[in-house]
């Protein structure tokens, strides 16, 4: 029973060790976001998956000086969504958040 328990363990073990996730963390992002001329204000997990090809993607909120004079008539993006992989962050693209 004991010889058992030791081989499910062992294979368990090998199995946990084998998957590969997504490593980057906040301050690859926030790097990226800064290299697209983002000052990032909020950071956020916007979407995750695990596995084989483990991707994490944040929505950085940017820092945007106010504009003054004539609104414009669409508006203006004020996020950036960064994609990462392993420890490789890039940047995919703008979007404009959602006022609640």
């Amino acid at each position: 029973m004991q010889k058992l328990f030791g081989f499910v363990a062992l294979i368990g073990l090998f199995l946990c060790t084998g998957t590969t996730t997504a490593s980057a963390g906040q301050a690859d992002a926030r790097a990226t976001a800064l290299g697209e001329n983002c000052k990032p204000k909020k950071i956020e997990i916007y979407k995750q998956s695990i596995g084989g090809s483990g991707e994490i993607i944040y929505r950085v909120t940017c820092d945007v000086p106010k504009t003054v004079g004539e609104k414009p008539s669409s508006p203006t993006p004020d996020s950036l969504l960064v994609s990462c992989v392993q420890s490789l962050c890039s940047p995919l693209r703008p979007v404009i958040s959602e006022k609640k």
